[in-house]
């Protein structure tokens, strides 16, 4: 069973994303979390299996994903993991963040659930080999 974690502070969000992926994939295991600090609690806890997949919003309250993605590409536990970025910014400066700090790709989140929809099929698809 392939897991999926998502980190994101947007509470609608969450919902419109785990409705999307469990739709279309309802074999995978979906967690979340609301900022950086209380996924790598959740991580740390194994509380649930190593996820497969990281889709991580940047902009966050108490950690956010920049500092979420640096904390888990610096940890050897996690490190391999791949992360999307899942953000509201399509800023080229976020982008190369990024980009530099080993992010598995960026999506800029959209605003059709359809789009949304498509966007995780296509990510789940590329990175979970389903």
């Amino acid at each position: 069973m392939k897991t999926v974690f998502l980190i994101d502070d947007d509470a609608d969000d969450r919902e419109i994303f785990q409705e999307s992926l469990t739709a279309d994939h309802p074999s995978v295991l979906y967690e979340e979390a609301e900022n950086g600090a209380a996924a790598f609690e959740k991580l740390k806890s194994g509380s649930f299996p190593k996820p497969d997949l990281i889709f991580l919003d940047l902009n966050m309250p108490v950690m956010d994903g920049r500092a979420f993605l640096l904390q888990i590409k610096a940890d050897p536990t996690f490190k391999d993991i791949p992360v999307i970025i899942y953000s509201t910014s399509s800023n080229a400066a976020d982008k190369k963040f990024a980009e530099e700090n080993q992010a598995a790709a960026f999506l800029t989140k959209q605003y059709s659930i359809s789009l949304v929809r498509q966007d995780i099929q296509k990510a789940v698809k590329n990175f979970l080999e389903l």
